[in-house]
Formats: structure tokens, C-alpha cells, sequence
């Protein structure tokens, strides 16, 4: 929370004004472990820039989200939110939560896009509900509902999850959509929607990649954001390297690989089973 004059505010998004300088900007997906609050003031503590609580795959439903973005905001860091479908309903307890922004999965065409930002954002651009009582704004406290609506409405995040071969032919229509900031490239299920294997693995199939290549491409044209994952620090410098401003860390990958080494070197057998 701010202090502007006296008056308490709600705080604008730090990572998007990070992106806005130009900065790029690293956070985990809590996928595998997904409600634990001492592992986001970790990662926060830590250095990374944001947590992104899975309400699709892990399920995570609104409550432990709050409790998240409080250990969030704590440490100083923001929280996304992925979630499995535009309905407008869940979106809005979680933005109210204070969640700042939302992935939406499985975002395959100018339709899915506008659907997205219109659950995301207050009227007349969306039909986001008023609740300058909630949680986001401060319960009340965060300025006059003009300027709440207009902060908030500012800080959130629009991101479609491009993860799908058919995804790739229309991005150029979602990227279109007034609001819509950019998209997550996934190469896991474009993967399997093209019966070729990766499950994690880097780098994916020829063309899986190809598809990636083109989506990023397209996305960074249009001045929009590109998100994709890593699971090393390695990785993660080389998709800034090619212009991604949001890198998201495969936890998975990496404490799988963490505790793989680890096992290995203190067994001295070269295996970690």
C-alpha cells in the first residue's frame, strides 16, 4: 500500500511496472506445490518478481488465492492467477482477492481474447463488477471508487495461454483485442495436440518449435508481451536474450533436476533413485 498526501492507495502492479521500463521479469508457476505460503515469501525473499497461483491444473479456488497474494504482497512480489476458462465469475473474486493479473488457458482465438479482458475490466471496456470494499481495494480504504476503478483497471494483466496449433493461426486477431497485453506460448499440450512428445523437455520438436518461433515473433511485432517458461536459469537468459519479457519457472523441472543433482553427488553412484 501506498501513502500519497496522507491518503492510503492500492498498489499499482510491480511487475508491469517493471515491464514498462523495459525490465524483464521471472516467477514460478505453483503448479506442483500449490498452497504453500512459506514457499511464495521464499521465492519472494529470493529475488523473484511474481507467483502465479494455478486454478486450472492444480485447482487452486479463491481462498487459498487470497491467502497467497497476501504472502505475495508481503514479500513484496505480485500474484497471477491461470485459470481454465473466461467465466466472469471466478475471474472477478480472484482479481478481488487481489490477484493482478490473469492467464487465461487454452486461448484460441480473437473471441477467447475479448472474452478475457472483458471479465478483467471494469465498464464500459468489460463487466467487471464494483466492490470498492474487497480485498484489492483495500477494503475501502484504497481511494475514491473512481480512482480505484481506474488504478485497478490499469495494474491488471490480460494474458492468453497459447498452447495449441489452430492458437498460432489466429494470434494475430487476439492481438488485436484492446486490453489483451500478450501471450503465454506452451509448448506442452501444442506437443500433444501435434502427437509429438515433450513433457518438459527442451528443446521441444522441430516443429512444435517452429510454431513457438512464429507466435513470439508475431507477438513481439505487435508490441505485445511474450511469456515462456523455464526450468534453468540458463534457459531463462536465453529467452530474454530473444526478447520474452516474462519468464516463467517450471518449478517442477527445476526442483526435479535440484534433487536429482543433489541425490546423485551425495550417493556418488551417478544416480538419484
Amino acid at each position: 500500500m501506498r501513502c500519497v498526501d496522507g491518503q492510503r492507495t492500492v498498489l499499482m502492479n510491480p511487475i508491469r511496472e517493471k515491464l514498462e521500463r523495459g525490465v524483464p521479469v521471472i516467477g514460478p508457476l505453483l503448479q506442483e506445490i500449490p498452497d504453500s505460503l512459506d514457499l511464495v515469501e521464499f521465492v519472494g525473499a529470493a529475488g523473484f518478481d511474481f507467483v502465479i497461483v494455478d486454478a486450472e491444473h492444480a485447482g487452486t479456488g479463491v481462498a487459498k488465492a487470497r491467502d497467497v497474494t497476501r504472502a505475495a504482497e508481503a514479500a513484496g512480489i505480485c500474484t497471477l492467477a491461470r485459470v481454465p476458462n473466461p467465466e466472469p465469475g471466478p475471474i472477478l473474486a480472484l482479481l478481488d482477492s487481489g490477484v493482478q493479473g490473469i492467464i487465461l488457458a487454452h486461448c484460441n482465438s480473437a473471441a477467447d481474447a475479448e472474452a478475457l479482458v472483458r471479465a478483467v475490466k471494469y465498464p464500459p471496456r468489460g463487466i467487471r463488477g464494483a466492490a470498492t470494499g474487497s480485498r484489492a481495494a483495500r477494503y475501502g480504504y484504497g481511494g475514491s471508487p473512481r480512482e480505484l476503478i481506474d488504478r485497478m483497471d490499469q495494474a491488471t494483466l490480460c494474458i492468453g495461454l497459447v498452447e495449441e496449433p489452430g492458437a498460432v493461426d489466429a494470434i494475430g486477431g487476439m492481438l488485436a483485442v484492446d486490453g489483451f497485453d500478450g501471450c503465454f506460448l506452451g509448448a506442452g499440450d501444442m506437443s500433444l495436440a501435434m502427437g509429438r512428445d515433450y513433457f518438459g523437455h527442451v528443446p521441444a520438436h522441430p516443429a512444435v518449435s517452429s510454431l513457438i518461433e512464429r507466435a513470439r515473433a508475431d507477438t513481439l511485432a505487435a508490441g505485445k508481451l511474450v511469456m515462456e517458461p523455464a526450468g534453468s536459469g540458463e534457459g531463462a537468459q536465453r529467452l530474454i536474450n530473444l526478447g520474452v519479457q516474462i519468464v516463467v519457472l517450471q518449478f517442477g523441472q527445476f526442483l526435479r533436476a535440484a534433487l536429482d543433482s543433489y541425490l546423485s553427488a551425495a550417493r556418488g553412484d551417478g544416480s538419484a533413485s
